[in-house]
């Protein structure tokens, strides 16, 4: 592939790819001192956690340059700007946060491989954010399972190093290993599709049926698009993987802001109102009312002292008999950028805590 078509190819997709920020122009405390306990094992109870990795760009200058060699040199900045958020190092962090609440399952968004090369395709890898994340888990002892990886971006650019530099996103479902090996959790019919309503194949969203000690739902994981598409897709969700009699848990980095009409992604509301009409529960909102819970978003270096998250776009819903037991954000205050001096990521992790009840339960 020539330079110039190569360009052209990676800046179609990291357009839409944009996270809210650039959209645009394109913090708050711990919500509990108290720490979560150990495991959410006992009296049907199950841990869901979502978290955006970040691969450590907004693509700003990629998405400014306009000639070949804007592009060459635009994506030298940005292979630059990516290795400074020092991401394999924020994933071992991220790691550590994920060992101590021990969620039974994990949503992982932006789970980046960055690879180097002379030609394409590269193939040397510079970090690879889920296998470093998951060797982390393992050396605590507490090891998880990827279960599901649904591949997006994956495009490649030379640099005026020498190099080509290739970026691989990806959104992964991870599960406790010991759940699996002890024949608690059960799957089946894993589904992993791309958007029909997408201009890229880079938004989809996996789905997985769950068996939790002899009670059944469906667990759903999705990255909705930052702009007119997120509609089409939450339509698509709801027909597809949500369109089921099962209970659902849908995890999703909605970039819809579901609280504040002023902000500027607003406009993807109508994807949330959508999900809501389809009978889906947001858990944080309905147990903290009167709760920010601003997820979204921090500098794109990460370096910034105090949160800059004005935004709630990472989501756990449900649809069916789920009780609420806990709702928590993690990563958002300012003592979690002590460790590496700069912020786990540009978003906060959002942890739910839900009973799965019988359908006769009646509490």
């Amino acid at each position: 592939m020539s330079k110039s078509a190569m360009c052209e190819r990676f800046c179609a997709m990291i357009g839409r790819r944009r996270l809210p920020k650039v959209a645009a122009l394109f913090a708050l405390a711990l919500l509990s001192l108290v720490p979560a306990p150990a495991s959410a094992d006992n009296d049907h109870q199950l841990r869901f956690m979502i978290q955006n990795l970040y691969a450590g760009s907004f693509f700003q200058e990629l998405l400014a340059a306009k000639t070949p060699g804007e592009i060459v040199a635009a994506a030298t900045l940005t292979y630059q700007h990516i290795l400074a958020t020092r991401p394999a190092e924020r994933a071992v962090v991220i790691a550590d946060e994920i060992a101590a609440l021990r969620p039974d399952f994990v949503s992982l968004h932006q789970a980046a491989i960055l690879r180097t090369g002379t030609a394409p395709p590269a193939t040397a890898v510079t970090f690879d954010l889920l296998q470093s994340l998951l060797r982390e888990l393992a050396a605590k002892g507490v090891r998880y399972e990827a279960v599901a990886v649904r591949p997006g971006l994956d495009a490649e650019l030379p640099t005026a190093l020498g190099f080509n530099v290739r970026l691989a996103l990806r959104d992964v479902l991870i599960v406790r290993a010991d759940l699996l090996e002890e024949g608690h959790v059960k799957l089946s019919n894993l589904q992993i599709r791309q958007y029909i309503a997408a201009s890229t194949d880079t938004e989809g969203y996996a789905s997985i049926d769950v068996i939790w000690r002899g009670r059944q739902f469906r667990l759903v994981t999705t990255h909705f698009d930052l702009l007119s598409f997120a509609v089409p897709q939450a339509l698509e969700l709801a027909q597809t993987a949500a369109n089921t009699a099962l209970p659902v848990v849908l995890v999703c980095d909605c970039n819809a802001n579901a609280d504040n009409p002023a902000d500027p992604i607003f406009h993807n509301f109508p994807a949330y109102l959508l999900l809501k009409n389809a009978g889906f529960v947001d858990a944080f909102r309905t147990a903290r009312p009167n709760d920010p819970g601003f997820t979204c978003c921090q500098e794109e270096n990460l370096l910034n002292v105090a949160s800059a998250m004005s935004r709630r776009i990472d989501l756990v819903q449900f649809r069916g008999p789920f009780k609420i037991e806990d709702v928590q954000v993690v990563d958002a205050a300012p003592a979690d950028r002590a460790r590496l001096g700069l912020w786990l990521s540009d978003h906060a992790g959002v942890v739910a805590t839900l009973k799965l009840r019988a359908r006769d339960d009646g509490d």
